[in-house]
């Protein structure tokens, strides 16, 4: 909770895709020569490529592009061209297109039950089905292609899990090999260990709410110094989710907490319990239980941080892999002479 927020935008259930991108239902199961021609066609309409005979249309190209927009941010989209952009985007769509394609041979089985599950998922999820619909709208999305999405999801995850993970192994040796490669990221400065009480203050509260927030977490401290255990208070009088943990917050570094919480912790020495603290979440006291000198954290403390990076390698490798092989095997047509290599 003290910890900075991470802003960085997650994908909506409603979009629920394999490396987080959405796509729309478009003329999936139309033949090509049905496409219409240029002459009145409708917006979006138009056939930029087909895959194994289904289409994919200008929209599904625009909404690939707007979900890329939305998981990677401006900058970084437009470093590349609007052509090598449209390219990329279309090599991402085919990408989940071709596993789509491959998870309908699977015969999976209750697809609607688990549509339908997930749809009241993520309905909850928004806080009703107002709001849902709202944010649908907002993303472009109407319901059947946000349903249809869902499906797409559940295919797409089906091929993963049953295709792609299995063959995925990690050996000891591996990830000896990664941590001693890549040591650099686990430097760290000072660490220190610390536990806290808080109590909160809600953003929109009185004075009069403050006053009585103050008084409560000025007892609570004047308890700890005449030397009540500091973690059997957090327990039962802390309102942050570390009071299971007697208030441990664990070991951290600084650029961790919120500056006022950070600068009367590392302010303090081993042991130490601080005067009352103020952040935007409430009052707090803390006590210092533990320093560590800057250094390497060693590898059994980093260890599945270690796994999960050098996992997460094979399995991008894995699903490129997997996804090349489909290709090789697709019937794949670029009709827009702008989106081939080259542009031509």
């Amino acid at each position: 909770m003290l910890m900075k927020r991470n802003w960085k935008r997650v994908c909506r259930l409603a979009c629920l895709l394999l490396l987080c991108f959405s796509w729309t239902v478009g003329a999936a199961d139309q033949p090509a020569e049905k496409a219409r021609g240029p002459q009145g066609e409708e917006p979006g309409q138009k056939v930029l490529a087909v895959v194994n005979g289904t289409q994919v249309l200008e929209k599904d190209l625009q909404m690939t592009i707007q979900e890329m927009r939305r998981q990677f941010g401006e900058k970084a989209i437009t470093q590349d061209s609007p052509e090598v952009l449209r390219r990329k985007a279309l090599e991402q769509f085919l990408a989940v297109e071709l596993l789509y394609q491959e998870g309908r041979t699977l015969g999976l089985k209750d697809v609607d039950t688990q549509v339908e599950a997930m749809w009241s998922g993520a309905e909850k999820q928004a806080g009703d089905r107002e709001k849902f619909a709202a944010q649908l709208a907002k993303d472009g999305l109407s319901p059947d292609q946000a349903k249809e999405n869902i499906r797409k999801n559940i295919y797409v995850r089906a091929v993963v899990t049953q295709k792609i993970v299995p063959t995925i192994k990690v050996e000891e040796a591996e990830l000896q090999a990664a941590y001693q490669a890549q040591q650099d990221q686990y430097r760290h400065g000072e660490l220190i260990g610390a536990r806290h009480i808080l109590i909160k203050v809600p953003p929109k509260a009185t004075e009069a709410d403050k006053k009585q927030a103050r008084e409560k977490i000025e007892g609570i401290h004047k308890e700890l110094t005449a030397g009540k255990d500091f973690q059997e208070a957090a327990q039962a009088l802390s309102d942050c989710p570390s009071k299971s943990r007697g208030g441990d917050l664990g070991y951290f570094g600084k650029g961790r907490m919120v500056p006022e919480f950070e600068k009367a912790a590392f302010g303090l020495k081993e042991g130490e319990i601080s005067p009352v603290v103020e952040t935007q979440f409430g009052f707090h006291v803390i006590q210092v239980y533990g320093k560590k000198p800057p250094g390497v954290t060693p590898f059994e403390e980093v260890k599945k941080q270690v796994e999960a990076k050098v996992k997460s390698e094979k399995f991008n490798q894995a699903v490129s892999n997997y996804v090349g092989e489909l290709r090789k095997k697709a019937k794949v047509q670029i009709l827009d002479p702008g989106l081939k290599e080259g542009g031509k």
